[in-house]
């Protein structure tokens, strides 16, 4: 009888035990999450983009070749929903990841006493991702309609301050403005002399296909000790190219759809260059 109760109990501890370490086990994976940086390093072709430098830019179109120079004030444009694909072919969407990369002087809030200080901003960090290998990543430019339409609805970054509206004349109070360029065109030989440059992408319609998706060279690391950094040259001097006329076309905005959707698709197709990625150990 005491053999019999002993191995009872000793079967009993077994399974308590078992349960035990498949629950932790179970607690442990998922719980492990790890992160990643994204880099979104600004450009000006082979230069280091910056702020009220004036630029060389060698225009073509059909009437001729032309010199001009530009130097900017403000570039700004939101990264959204963010998704890592593993290396099964998951599709893994960062948590409220709606990220504002800037570089931009203080700016005056339009409409208030709010001043927007001076910001650079190049260097997202991806929170909450869990572990493994990774192959691919996906964001959008911009913000998708439900928080688009309705600015008391927040997540991530976006806010009322973030609006990106400003001084600029954009209905900023009912939607986001998801890209912003602003500076000065000039004619290289000073007459005329120049005329400021307001370039932005905005409206529901065109957050539909302003989607990016790239393939790693080598799968990425992502644990509790190990990071991965996921660089991309962003081209200032590529967006310029999206029209041949940009001394007539200095305002791009929601009056002018079809050189919205022009801005857009050339952001995403050559502005925006995957360089590679880097892992380490933490």
């Amino acid at each position: 009888m005491k053999k019999n109760l002993m191995f009872l109990l000793t079967a009993v501890a077994g399974i308590i035990l078992s349960s035990c370490e498949k629950e932790v086990v179970k607690e442990i994976l998922t719980d492990s999450q790890g992160t990643a940086t994204l880099k979104f390093d600004a450009r000006y072709g082979d230069q280091d983009f910056e702020l009220n430098k004036k630029y060389d830019f060698k225009l073509t179109n059909e009437s001729g070749t032309y010199n001009l120079q530009f130097d900017f004030s403000r570039f700004r444009y939101w990264v959204s929903n963010v998704k890592l694909i593993n290396a099964a072919g998951q599709e893994i969407l960062v948590p409220n990841s709606y990220y504002l990369v800037e570089e931009t002087q203080e700016l005056v809030v339009d409409h208030s006493n709010d001043v927007y200080p001076a910001t650079k901003r190049e260097e997202i960090q991806l929170k909450n991702i869990p572990v493994g290998q990774y192959k691919s990543i996906k964001f959008s430019i911009g913000v998708e309609p439900k928080y688009n339409d309705n600015f008391s609805l927040t997540t991530g970054e976006l806010g009322v301050l973030n609006g990106m509206g400003f001084d600029d004349g954009w209905m900023w109070f009912t939607s986001y403005k998801f890209l912003n360029l602003k500076g000065n065109i000039y004619w290289a030989d000073g007459n005329p002399n120049k005329k400021t440059l307001l370039w932005d992408i905005g409206s529901n319609d065109l957050y539909t296909g302003a989607e990016k998706e790239v393939t790693f060279d080598k799968n990425i690391e992502i644990s509790g000790t190990n990071t991965s950094n996921i660089n991309f040259n962003v081209d200032v001097k590529e967006l310029l190219s999206t029209t041949p006329y940009p001394w007539a076309n200095n305002t791009i905005s929601q009056t002018t759809k079809d050189l919205m959707k022009g801005l857009r698709d050339t952001f995403l197709s050559k502005a925006i260059v995957f360089k590679g990625t880097e892992s380490k150990t933490k």
